[in-house]
């Protein structure tokens, strides 16, 4: 006789009185089928995304990706003026250490992806008195 997986596998508690499907998600460490029941009218349990159904309207959805943060206490415009920070920072220390007015160690870490944005005019003039300079041989 074929033998066929049942996905479906019913759970039954509070002593025989509630009947539900298992939650259908699986541990990726383990391999194994979560074992709790699934949320009413879902395959997964709560703790595997059985209660949150996400925004249906396209209003809702607008304002959800408004609203979206990254954590509880950082939002879009907090990350984007700290990237700017940190750009500033690193167009700065180049300045700095292009005209000998910096010595030592340089920041560590990847520079900045938003460097283009920051003081774009003082990044000109450097560019501008490093060919010069080229030129001159200084």
């Amino acid at each position: 006789m074929p033998q066929t997986l049942h996905l479906e596998q019913t759970f039954i508690t509070l002593g025989g009185r509630i009947h539900c499907l298992q939650c259908q998600a699986k541990s990726k460490r383990t391999k194994q089928q979560c074992r709790a029941p699934a949320s009413k009218g879902k395959t997964k349990c709560r703790f595997h995304g059985g209660a949150s159904t996400g925004p249906k309207t396209p209003e809702g959805r607008q304002r959800c990706a408004e609203a979206k943060t990254f954590h509880g206490l950082e939002t879009r415009k907090a990350r984007t003026d700290r990237s700017l920070a940190s750009a500033r920072l690193a167009v700065l220390e180049t300045v700095g250490f292009g005209l000998g007015l910096m010595e030592g160690n340089r920041t560590r870490g990847r520079r900045p992806d938003r460097i283009a944005e920051a003081y774009p005019e003082l990044q000109t003039i450097f560019q501008k008195l490093v060919i010069e300079r080229a030129k001159h041989g200084v």
